[in-house]
């Protein structure tokens, strides 16, 4: 995975990347592939609780979390994110956004399994860092 970070440009440089993600592997993959993205990854979370604690407590610049987690939806914390301006990437089995609320159909997704290159263009386009910095 080191060598991915090569690939791509360093937009996504040390953004704060919350991972929510309840199956062992695809967490496992998805830090990696943020990590050679640049990023630092909080988590991987699965509870609820414990998403809503980082996004309380945690200056986040973006979220990748899984819809299903252990039975539970994430649209219920969904607007915790948005008040606090966290840009979020839905991801999910389902690539239909008719099963979401409607409130939340409008959110960037990815349908499972992604692959480098889509998990790359959507983090930048979503999380990416500004082109000026102050």
């Amino acid at each position: 995975m080191l060598q991915s970070a090569h690939l791509f440009d360093h937009i996504l440089a040390h953004r704060r990347i919350l991972v929510a993600e309840d199956e062992g592997l695809i967490a496992l993959d998805l830090e990696a592939m943020l990590q050679g993205f640049g990023c630092e990854v909080i988590g991987p979370l699965s509870e609820l609780p414990a998403i809503l604690s980082a996004v309380r407590n945690q200056p986040l610049d973006g979220a990748l979390l899984d819809v299903n987690l252990r039975g539970r939806q994430v649209f219920e914390i969904l607007p915790e994110f948005i008040s606090h301006k966290i840009p979020v990437v839905l991801t999910s089995g389902y690539d239909d956004a008719s099963l979401f609320p409607p409130a939340f159909r409008e959110l960037p997704r990815i349908a499972k399994p992604f692959d480098l290159a889509t998990l790359h263009r959507v983090c930048a386009a979503t999380m990416g860092a500004p082109a000026l910095i102050n």
